[in-house]
């Protein structure tokens, strides 16, 4: 789960401090959790994975290689990146409705 968290923390380009703000943890926990001093308990984990990194518990624990969709990643974020939030929402939308067909 560390090296997951890690992982996907550095695929959004996030710092602790941003995933630690968004899931209500400190910053000194996220350091604690990837460098496998401390195992969170589900609760942290599910609002690390949702509030912070935003992405469901599913994405984050399903088989698919990281490194398959990194690119991908990378590439929306640059789409993404100087965009209003409201296009960002609509977008997001979009996507959604395409993965559920």
């Amino acid at each position: 789960m560390a090296m997951r968290l890690r992982r996907y923390r550095e695929a959004a380009e996030l710092t602790q401090e941003a995933i630690a703000k968004r899931a209500g943890v400190s910053a000194k926990f996220i350091s604690e959790i990837e460098n496998e001093h401390v195992n969170p308990s589900f609760d942290v984990v599910a609002r690390l994975v949702e509030d912070g990194l935003e992405i469901p518990l599913s994405a984050f624990f399903s088989d698919d290689k990281l490194d398959d969709i990194r690119g991908d990643l990378a590439e929306l974020t640059a789409l993404f990146a100087g965009q209003p939030a409201v296009i960002r929402r609509r977008a997001i939308r979009v996507l959604k409705a395409l993965c559920e067909e």
